[in-house]
């Protein structure tokens, strides 16, 4: 079990007791440390619940299936009400995603754009009434009723203490290392685990957004089996955008690919290099474009010597 710490409002206790329901196994020592069952100042209203797989769609309804293809393996839920005003409350809930990349996924795919980072874990942000953070292969996040700072201030406070007991890295997914850093616009990476831009073909990806010049584009890539796994995917991504514009034959460092204009999503370049089908779309310029596509297959296939 974690060790004890104060979060700034007062001392909290580690030890994990009341009542849990939907325990399929009881939660893992790990998790269940995670999660303060004492705090001086509020009572625990809901929980602790512990959820499984097989039961998150109790908790989480439509978002389930989402949190599944992430890698979800359990959840710890907890509702703490301040002392003296049941009202105001903030809502803890703490997911081990099976791994770096799930839980680095699900919490890029809540991040909203242009938050501040916060140094919880290996990262975390507040955006009005919402705290969360990633570390390791734990997500946690934190809602609270309304933005009364003593609400907001918990949910900082709860986030960075699980943050802290959290094991693992605090280093981002090296699935993010071919993404090219000159004008990477900060927190805009995001790894998608299946069906990239809703294509079935794609299995998941990398994006992230580039600003160059006062203009911006997504760049992205999906990993497949193999090489002709690859190209078969390019086949089908130049016949769904021939269906809705133009389509010219492009080659960048020696992958073949495809120019297209979008009226979504705008023009943008996509090429098969290796085994990874990789893209580049939006309002840049195409000189700009292919710089951002060059430097990422260079990152993604090295040159051979």
């Amino acid at each position: 079990m974690g060790s004890r710490r104060v979060l700034g409002l007062a001392t909290i206790a580690l030890a994990v007791g009341g009542p849990a329901s939907r325990q399929a196994p009881s939660a893992s020592p790990s998790i269940t440390a995670l999660v303060p069952a004492v705090v001086e100042g509020w009572t625990i209203a809901e929980g602790p619940l512990t959820f499984w797989p097989d039961t998150l769609y109790e908790y989480l309804d439509g978002g389930a299936p989402r949190y599944l293809d992430y890698g979800f393996r359990e959840a710890v839920h907890v509702r703490y009400a301040l002392e003296g005003d049941p009202q105001a409350a903030v809502t803890l809930d703490v997911y081990e995603m099976g791994g770096t990349l799930g839980a680095f996924g699900i919490y890029s795919s809540a991040r909203s754009r242009g938050v501040e980072r916060r140094p919880w874990g290996a990262e975390g942000y507040r955006s009005e009434t919402v705290a969360a953070a990633w570390k390791g292969s734990v997500y946690v996040h934190v809602e609270a009723d309304d933005e009364r700072p003593a609400l907001v201030g918990m949910t900082e406070r709860l986030v960075a203490g699980v943050a802290e007991r959290a094991p693992g890295e605090t280093t981002a997914p090296a699935v993010l290392r071919p993404l090219p850093p000159a004008g990477r616009v900060p927190c805009s990476e995001r790894y998608v685990a299946r069906d990239l831009h809703g294509h079935a073909f794609l299995p998941g990806g990398v994006l992230a957004t580039y600003a160059v010049d006062g203009r911006e584009a997504e760049l992205y890539f999906s990993e497949l089996k193999s090489a002709t796994a690859a190209e078969a995917a390019l086949v089908s991504l130049r016949a769904h955008y021939a269906q809705r514009g133009v389509v010219r034959e492009v080659r960048t460092i020696g992958a073949l690919g495809f120019r297209h204009e979008d009226p979504t999503w705008g023009a943008g370049i996509v090429v098969a290099a290796g085994r990874f089908v990789a893209g580049i779309q939006g309002e840049l310029r195409e000189e700009a474009q292919r710089r951002l596509l060059d430097s990422l297959v260079a990152g993604l296939v090295p040159p051979t010597p």
